[in-house]
């Protein structure tokens, strides 16, 4: 029992805090439209870039505060899905223990890795629903969640080197990226409820 409650409240977290970040995206991509006008507007009427201030603006760190809650949560879970996956089968996972934490962060092995080790995660619980994820809904869950960090990012860099005028809030990529992120949420929680299941 003492197991189970411990195991539990970390489940949640991650369940909860992947829910925030998705929320948070969806709210920073609605208040991006009236942004971009209100920036505009702001522009046209004198005020130096530097100074003109949004609802976006504002909100938009939200996003970067929730990807770390996010990421510090579910790594903590995953870290007991690692232990437990290797005290029964010490061969079960590919990846050793610190990679559960630095995997999602790591430059270039960023990629790849995350994804071999949730694969190994669901292998390792050897229910068919957890197998029967691995393949097309890791790879679509993965692909998707890059996916939504690459449209993030491009709108990041595509704001730092811009011409005088230009409206660093870009609605579309931000409503772009709270799609794709919905789509990697959407097999991301059935991944979450079979390894905790």
């Amino acid at each position: 029992m003492s197991e189970i409650t411990a195991k539990k409240p970390n489940f949640l977290q991650a369940l909860t805090s992947s829910s925030a970040l998705l929320i948070a995206v969806w709210i920073v991509a609605l208040v991006s439209i009236p942004s971009a006008q209100s920036y505009r507007e702001q522009l046209a009427s004198g005020t130096p870039a530097n100074k003109i201030a949004t609802a976006y603006s504002g909100m938009s760190t939200s996003i970067q505060i929730m990807m770390i809650l996010s990421w510090v949560l579910t790594s903590r879970w995953l870290r007991t899905l690692h232990n437990s996956a290797t005290e029964i089968n010490p061969t079960a996972m590919r990846l050793k223990l610190p990679w559960v934490i630095w995997s999602w962060i790591v430059p270039i092995v960023s990629l790849w890795f995350p994804k071999v080790l949730i694969e190994d995660l669901l292998a390792a619980k050897g229910s068919e629903e957890a197998k029967s994820l691995i393949g097309k809904d890791t790879l679509t869950w993965w692909l998707t969640w890059i996916g939504f960090a690459l449209v993030n990012n491009f709108e990041i860099l595509s704001a730092l080197n811009a011409p005088a005028g230009y409206v660093p809030i870009r609605p579309e990529f931000a409503i772009a990226g709270a799609c794709i992120l919905t789509a990697s949420y959407l097999v991301w929680i059935r991944i979450i409820r079979a390894l905790d299941s």
